[in-house]
């Protein structure tokens, strides 16, 4: 039976034990609150810190019930119906939601007239649920179904038992609202967090989100991704760029049927609440409080990283994507525009040039240049081939990341993506490394490579290289440049935007 054929026989999903909305980010008063993973385990524990404890009450609301139950002292949650099975199913079409919808209600976010916008869309599913996400797939693939139509459900009547400090028991429904003006530690890890939080089941696990104004989460992602004490100029640059790539990553949605918007990780952005939030953040979040960029009336993604190596890439290079103007790479170090870092005597030429600065922090000058060494037989290993005969680097980007190399032995295997290129040779800082010893070019101009038993890599770069560099970013900044002079140098042709939000929204 046909995908088509298969949509018309079956019937709609009852949507009586369904949870009505899939919603996550909300607009209060012309604000924007996004929903960002904390935790996700089997077991979740709420801890208030020593300090305060007999000062911190959680508030615990069950789902459209005004009743709150306040709670003290150390709170241990876990699911009471864990022999529930999970649901998941297929989904028939998405339509928009109005007022007699039946369906699922999910918000998502798309940029669209210069603004970001709201969309609400009623899911419509088979009656067919499954008790896996395999079984589902197996189903599907028989029907010629495609694979992003099998999505889990989540079902309304999750019950967890949530256990006091003092031994007492309480039974509540998910999805549960909590909320603490005292900060929490979650798991014990050192971290903390306040405000206002979601607990949700999502296939038998326990997700707990926090709830958090943007330009709170912009505060609580600037330390772990350029550092505390970075120059003011820089913070301010640091705080548009993850602002601006906030908002990208929720138009991208790519949690959207995970229960939350964003998660705390380098997937999205790394966030740990308020643990190192400084004065100088805060200042640099306020003082750029709504600025994102621009560019032609859309909004302008501002990927970013540790280290270019001397010249940031270009983002259809790095991730196979339709180019976009304002990520074609630009030189970052001085000496650097001189050169093609494409080819391999030029690449290594600025690979063995001394480029670190006396005033770098140590993480800035492991990311300026570093070596590595692996055996030809675990490279092979990581292969999945018997051994090595030759290596050749079939492109080099504009930054000098290798993107294409071919391995030869037994059989070839390709790889392609400056991401898998770093795993494969063992978690290496960048792409862009030469191999030490004797090479030749072919006449594709390709470079060849016999590799002697042991490999010694040498590089320069940390991370995908591109977008803002963050060495570069702390370098002009010591200089004196502005932050509007840092972001005009890695995002060209962008501009500053204040008024982004829809008036559907505010």
């Amino acid at each position: 039976m046909g995908y088509k054929t298969l949509v018309k026989v079956l019937l709609l999903i009852s949507v009586l034990n369904l949870v009505p909305s899939l919603k996550a980010a909300e607009i209060r008063n012309g604000k924007l609150y996004i929903e960002v993973l904390i935790e996700t385990a089997k077991y979740i524990t709420l801890q208030p810190e020593p300090e305060t404890v007999s000062e911190t009450s959680i508030n615990i609301y069950e789902t459209d019930l005004p009743v709150c139950r306040k709670m003290t002292g150390n709170l241990d949650i876990e699911l009471a119906n864990t022999d529930k099975q999970s649901c998941w199913g297929i989904l028939l079409r998405n339509e928009p939601w109005n007022d007699d919808s039946r369906g699922i209600l999910q918000e998502s976010f798309e940029w669209s007239d210069n603004y970001l916008m709201l969309r609400q869309e009623n899911l419509i599913y088979a009656d067919t649920t499954f008790v896996s996400r395999e079984v589902a797939l197996a189903y599907a693939r028989e029907h010629n179904i495609p694979d992003n139509m099998v999505q889990y459900i989540p079902i309304v009547g999750s019950i967890v038992k949530i256990t006091t400090s003092k031994k007492e028991k309480y039974y509540l429904e998910t999805p549960l609202r909590i909320q603490s003006n005292l900060p929490l530690i979650i798991n014990h890890h050192r971290e903390t967090y306040s405000g206002e939080f979601y607990l949700k089941e999502i296939d038998n696990k326990l997700v707990l989100t926090q709830l958090i104004y943007l330009e709170d989460y912009v505060a609580g992602v600037i330390p772990y991704e350029i550092g505390s004490n970075a120059p003011i100029e820089a913070l301010k640059a640091q705080a548009v760029t993850a602002r601006t790539h906030s908002i990208a990553l929720l138009t991208f949605n790519r949690h959207k049927n995970d229960g939350y918007d964003l998660c705390n990780s380098t997937h999205c952005q790394v966030y740990k609440g308020k643990y190192l939030i400084n004065p100088n953040i805060q200042s640099a979040v306020d003082s750029t409080s709504d600025q994102i960029l621009t560019i032609n009336g859309k909004l302008a993604d501002t990927p970013y990283h540790s280290n270019c190596g001397g010249h940031t890439d270009a983002a259809h290079q790095i991730w196979n994507s339709q180019p976009l103007p304002h990520l074609l790479g630009v030189p970052c170090v001085e000496g650097v525009d001189s050169l093609d870092l494409t080819q391999e005597k030029q690449a290594r030429q600025w690979i063995d040039k001394n480029t670190i600065d006396p005033l770098m922090s140590s993480w800035e000058k492991a990311g300026m240049s570093w070596s590595h060494t692996i055996s030809r037989k675990k490279l092979a290993n990581n292969l999945g081939m018997n051994d090595i005969d030759k290596i050749v680097i079939n492109q080099r980007s504009v930054s000098g990341r290798i993107i294409d190399m071919s391995f030869y032995g037994s059989k070839r295997v390709q790889i392609i993506g400056e991401a898998k290129i770093r795993e494969i040779f063992g978690a290496l800082r960048s792409s862009f490394f030469y191999i030490d010893g004797k090479y030749n070019s072919n006449r594709n101009g390709k470079v060849e490579i016999i590799p002697d038993r042991t490999l010694s890599l040498k590089g320069k770069g940390y991370g995908h290289g591109v977008g803002m560099c963050q060495s570069g970013a702390l370098r002009m900044a010591r200089e004196g440049k502005s932050y509007w002079n840092i972001l005009s140098l890695y995002y060209p042709g962008t501009q500053i935007t204040t008024n982004w939000m829809s008036d559907e929204g505010k």
